[in-house]
């Protein structure tokens, strides 16, 4: 009998039609009956070899096989080698005088000491076909045993013959080969059971663990599978010793068994260290097993070729379910793989280091990379600085979908490498603080970046890889925009780009580089370089691997996008969002969701008019995003539009308000966030009809004209001056600098203004170019801010009247062109007395306050009644409110 018996089932039971001489185990009550096993051996004829070492149910599977042949009324003979201790070791007189026994009892006329052939004869006399189980078979390895067993097989043609062995002839080629099948091969068929078809199947092993009194939930029954794969004897020793309150199973019973009984009985020596080999990688595919293999030879070693099939057959590896346009996997089982390294760890130590830094540096160079994979092996190698290079590339990666297990590793960096490695110091301190996990995974990237990029400003950075550089200039960038110092973002900038250009740009092909391009990008769109914020990120779309870098083909697409709608090239903001969304990676990018597309849509949808199309954008929005984010005030641009346009002015001029506060350090100063501002709150107030406070905004206008134009144009249009407004929106459209969305403004304001003053051919000749920017990019919104009447007047002029899709998205649209209305001219000083009223009760108080006379405020407080139409403090201060003169109310 094997070891892999329980002793509680070896009993001898009755031998053939009831006769003692020959006795199979006992069938344990409950052992799981594998049906498939035993339909493939009913087809044996004339051999079949059970070939599996021990804690596969070898002999346990026969015993099923011979009980079902004896109740068939066969003769069944079962012999058994040195297995049993109260056995003497096999030959053939045992299995002869068994044989011959067995043939007596059920009336068979059998010489004494029959030789080979007069026993087939014998057996061929009978009806039925006579059973042979030859157990431990190992030991029937004597050349003349062998010989007269396959005389004895070949001419008794009524003989059915199992053999059943363990791993003791070598398994190279790979089917299994005892001497008697190698002897037969050439004249009868063997049929050849090894270790993948003797291994349990999941649904066999959930059957089996409910019948030895363990019942298994799914996460059990995987975590089994990986610990032991299908071996039975395995699992159910874990089983048996595993505690109901324990939360790891029990491993260490089974551990010693692979020690010290499996992996023994694997004699063939060159298969045993392919074993160690095979049990390097994480990922186990013919290529991963080649590149070890390759290494071993390296170091002298010589491995067995191609020995995948062979350990197999053994159990020690397990092919895993193919899946669709993939390679086939293999996997080795927990218990084996963990005693494999150990063993080869102890026999050639700088092999395992070789190994898994090779392996680390295929999984980077995969299409797509592994970083999962890469991270392990490198940890397992000990190579920290490609470690650190692994994050440096997949940091986002690895936060948005590593799990516990990248997490693992990283928290075990030591604390002398850490201090070397600023990349390295923060993963640990993510991995300790359970942070590398899918929850919040953009958030999390946003405050590792600010994090990084602050040690950075501060001198304070330490890299061992030399992308290093590129990572902490782009999280320098990053750090620099969450402190609102865009001066000191484009000084890193610059300086980044200067020192590269000396270093002749080195790391160029990395990661770090591209997103240092996409983060560059952004910093140059709020500093206002258009040009820059259009060739960087493009220079990244360009030179990024796809398979390497999807999540920044994406980010480096949706800045373009962005960019391109804000300019008005709706169309080329198109074509930006559909390479976005070809690069966008489904599994993981979600998670670290980059808000420029969905901003870059809610743009287009707006200047559109395409409602269904600007609210589903705006939903997939974020939030109003720390500042690092640089889509935070575009997306407010967007939020403010939709307001004017579809809803309530009232509720985006509170959504204006409540950024200014959030974002009051970018307001502080000069540069694009400012005059985004001042443009959409300029929007804003017109749409509410408070024309005087949008007097007080267009004070603060540039010279440039680079936000106010517009707005002005527009105002002056409203409180009933066309000429001067005809005069702003011609000379604003021929500005330099002026984009193309608010050329499209100012085209449509000059035919307005145009066809005020009657102007006839000006404002068909503005309202035709800006027809024709219409068409090509499909945009409406200025057209909204025109009244109706004025709109459909200049689209008749003109000969090209809207489409019915068009006069559809308009009728969509609220009341965005406020009645007109006139300015009180208050002087400087009036305006100040009027605001000293609204603060003070008595003329006395306003008097003390100007350092002036009660009468000359007197006078004043009447020329302002005057103005305002009204007679008295109250209905002054009532219409001062309305007109905006008092500011918000």
């Amino acid at each position: 009998m094997t070891a892999d018996v329980p002793p509680s089932v070896v009993s001898g039971g009755e031998g053939a039609v009831g006769a003692p001489t020959t006795a199979w185990p006992r069938v344990p009550e409950g052992a799981v009956v594998r049906t498939r096993l035993l339909d493939r051996l009913d087809r044996v004829d004339p051999v079949g070899v059970l070939r599996a070492a021990p804690g596969l149910g070898r002999t346990l599977l026969a015993a099923h096989w011979a009980q079902r042949q004896h109740e068939r009324g066969r003769v069944v003979v079962w012999v058994a080698g040195t297995g049993r201790r109260d056995r003497p070791p096999l030959t053939w007189t045992a299995v002869r005088d068994a044989l011959a026994a067995a043939l007596r009892h059920a009336g068979t006329d059998v010489p004494d000491d029959p030789d080979p052939g007069r026993l087939a004869a014998a057996v061929d006399s009978r009806d039925a076909p006579v059973v042979l189980v030859v157990d431990d078979a190992d030991d029937l390895a004597a050349p003349d045993d062998v010989d007269a067993l396959t005389r004895l097989v070949t001419a008794a043609h009524g003989l059915r013959t199992l053999l059943v062995t363990g791993t003791r002839f070598p398994l190279r080629p790979p089917a299994a080969r005892h001497p008697v099948a190698a002897a037969l091969d050439d004249r009868l068929d063997v049929t050849t059971f090894a270790t993948r078809d003797l291994a349990f199947t999941a649904d066999e092993l959930r059957e089996a663990a409910a019948s030895w009194g363990h019942p298994v939930d799914d996460r059990m029954l995987t975590c089994l599978l990986d610990l032991v794969g299908g071996w039975p004897a395995l699992a159910r020793t874990v089983l048996d010793d595993t505690g109901p309150d324990d939360e790891e199973p029990a491993t260490a019973a089974v551990r010693a068994f692979v020690r010290d009984v499996v992996l023994p009985d694997v004699t063939d020596a060159p298969l045993l260290d392919s074993a160690m080999l095979l049990a390097v990688p994480v990922d186990l595919t013919e290529h991963t097993a080649q590149i070890v293999l390759d290494l071993a030879r390296r170091h002298d070693l010589s491995p067995v070729p191609d020995p995948l099939l062979p350990l197999e057959a053994v159990g020690v590896v397990n092919r895993l379910p193919a899946v669709r346009d993939t390679p086939q996997r293999w996997a080795v089982p927990a218990v084996w793989r963990d005693e494999l390294r150990a063993r080869l760890a102890e026999k050639h130590p700088a092999l395992v280091v070789d190994a898994h830094r090779a392996l680390a540096q295929d999984a980077l160079a995969a299409h797509p990379p592994d970083a999962r994979r890469a991270v392990e092996h490198a940890a397992l190698a000990q190579d920290w600085t490609l470690l650190e290079s692994v994050w440096l590339e997949f940091g986002t990666y690895l936060v948005a979908t590593g799990g516990a297990p990248v997490g693992a590793w990283y928290a075990k960096i030591p604390d002398q490498v850490a201090a070397s490695s600023s990349i390295l110091a923060m993963a640990r301190s993510v991995a300790r603080r359970g942070g590398i996990s899918q929850d919040d995974a953009g958030a999390l990237v946003l405050r590792l970046m600010t994090e990084l990029g602050t040690l950075a400003l501060e001198g304070a950075w330490r890299s061992r890889s030399p992308q290093g550089r590129w990572t902490a200039a782009a999280a320098a960038l990053v750090a620099a925009r969450a402190r609102g110092d865009l001066r000191r973002a484009m000084t890193v900038l610059r300086d980044t780009e200067v020192a590269a250009a000396r270093a002749g740009n080195g790391g160029a092909a990395t990661r770090s580089y591209w997103w240092f391009l996409v983060q560059a990008g952004r910093t140059a769109l709020l500093d206002g370089d258009v040009g820059a914020a259009v060739e960087l990120p493009a220079r990244a779309f360009a030179l990024a691997d796809p398979y390497r870098a999807p999540d920044i083909l994406a980010a480096a697409a949706a800045h373009v996008a962005l960019v391109h709608a804000l300019d008005g090239s709706l169309v080329e903001a198109d074509r930006w969002l559909v390479r976005h969304d070809e690069v966008l990676d489904p599994d993981w990018s979600p998670r670290v969701r980059d808000g420029a597309a969905d901003v870059a849509r809610a743009i287009v949808a707006t200047d559109r008019l395409d409602l269904p199309a600007l609210d589903d954008a705006l939903s997939r929005a974020t939030d109003v995003a720390p500042s690092p984010d640089v889509t935070w005030p575009f997306l407010v641009r967007a939020r403010v539009r939709r307001a004017v346009l579809f809803g309530d002015p009232e509720i985006g001029l509170a959504q204006l308000e409540q950024m200014e506060r959030s974002h009051h350090v970018w307001l502080s100063q000069p540069g694009l966030v400012h005059r985004i501002s001042l443009r959409v709150r300029a929007e804003l107030l017109l749409a509410l009809g408070e024309f005087h406070r949008v007097a007080d905004l267009l004070q603060e206008t540039d010279p440039t004209g680079v936000w106010g134009d517009v707005p002005r144009a527009r105002w002056l249009l409203l409180t009933g001056d066309p000429q001067r407004a005809l005069r702003a929106a011609t000379v604003g459209g021929r500005r330099r600098r002026v984009n193309l969305a608010d050329r499209f403004d100012l085209w449509v304001l000059e035919a307005w203004a145009a066809h005020e003053v009657g102007r006839t051919e000006q404002a068909v000749h503005a309202f035709a170019s800006a027809q024709r920017h219409a068409r090509e990019h499909g945009t409406l919104r200025a057209f909204a801010h025109l009244p109706a009447s004025v709109r459909d007047d200049l689209a008749a002029q003109t000969g090209r009247p809207f489409d019915d899709a068009a006069r559809a998205r308009f009728a969509t649209i609220g009341r965005v062109v406020p009645d007109p209305g006139t300015l009180v001219p208050l002087t400087p000083r009036e305006r100040a007395v009027l605001q000293l009223l609204a603060q003070h009760e008595t003329n006395r108080q306003v008097a003390d306050a100007l350092t002036v006379s009660v009468n000359t405020v007197r006078k004043q407080v009447l020329s302002i009644y005057t103005k305002l139409g009204v007679h008295d403090r109250t209905e002054a201060l009532r219409r001062a409110h309305e007109l905006g003169l008092l500011g918000a109310g």
